[in-house]
């Protein structure tokens, strides 16, 4: 750790290097790299700018790089087809917000930027006061992490501002694909769902982005007739053309077919065995006497 801002012409021609291998961004003002690595202890003693103030630009840079890649990986324009348009609309997460927010905390948290002050070996540069030697600041994670701000900080006066330049450094600087991958390669399950809630779990996810709209299509008494039991045959085909998944089945009622169909959809999905013991790509289904089977329309002479 540095007590003045005396460096060395090797020292500075490192720390130019190091900042610049890690940024993708070579700062030509001395000064203002210089002043970057400079706590408010030693400009209390010596004058001069100290590195708060980069720290401030830092943050807020920080903070809106990184709510942007989230929304470029994960954001969405909604409407009923699921597709971008100029007209009327809204916009979405594939996902709940919530989730995204804790990812971002994750990112931008002091122990991450610390780890990489840390990684990069940099703390060798800090100039500061003595009462910070004496508190051993270097070794303090919220101080690693303010330092990492000021660097980004500095990069943002010196480009001017350059929002191409700023991405790519807080990209570089974070490694944030990594993380964004990380979240991709997790598979989406939902927390739960059954029968009953079928119908709702499929309409989330289709709101949420992970699907295209599911499609309901009936077949009713008038056209299926009733079976050797005087009940009437209600039909459902459920299609979400997104997961290129259909499944069609047959009940004593519209209600029951429709929420079998939905529940059969994310059962093959999400690869769940469904909770009557049945498995497999079935295209039609029948639901009887409180269970539900592969069927054949030749079963019942459909």
């Amino acid at each position: 750790m540095k007590r003045t801002k005396n460096l060395s012409m090797r020292e500075m021609r490192n720390l130019r290097s190091v900042v610049y291998e890690k940024t993708g961004y070579y700062i030509k003002n001395r000064s203002l790299l210089v002043q970057a690595f400079t706590r408010s202890s030693y400009s209390a003693q010596c004058g001069g700018e100290n590195n708060e103030v980069l720290e401030f630009i830092g943050d807020r840079v920080l903070d809106y790089y990184v709510v942007k890649a989230i929304a470029e990986r994960y954001g969405y324009v909604k409407t009923q087809r699921n597709v971008s348009f100029d007209g009327d609309c809204e916009y979405s997460f594939k996902g709940h917000a919530r989730d995204f927010t804790e990812l971002k905390k994750k990112i931008v948290s002091n122990e991450t930027l610390a780890c990489k002050i840390d990684s990069w070996n940099l703390t060798q540069y800090m100039i500061v006061g003595k009462c910070d030697i004496n508190n051993q600041v270097a070794d303090q994670v919220k101080i690693k992490a303010d330092l990492f701000e000021a660097i980004l900080g500095a990069v943002a006066v010196a480009s001017q501002w350059n929002p191409k330049v700023l991405q790519n450094v807080v990209e570089k600087m974070l490694q944030i694909e990594d993380y964004l991958m990380e979240i991709d390669g997790e598979q989406y399950k939902p927390e739960y769902f059954s029968v009953d809630n079928a119908v709702s779990t499929l309409k989330e996810l289709s709101e949420q982005g992970r699907c295209s709209v599911p499609v309901y299509e009936y077949g009713s008494p008038e056209d299926l007739g009733y079976d050797e039991n005087g009940n009437p045959r209600w039909g459902c085909t459920c299609k979400v053309v997104e997961w290129a998944l259909i499944r069609q089945v047959w009940a004593s009622s519209k209600k029951l077919a429709k929420k079998y169909a939905a529940y059969l959809i994310l059962c093959d999905h999400f690869e769940f065995c469904n909770e009557y013991g049945e498995n497999g790509a079935w295209l039609s289904w029948k639901y009887e006497n409180g269970k539900l089977r592969p069927f054949h329309k030749a079963d019942a002479g459909l």
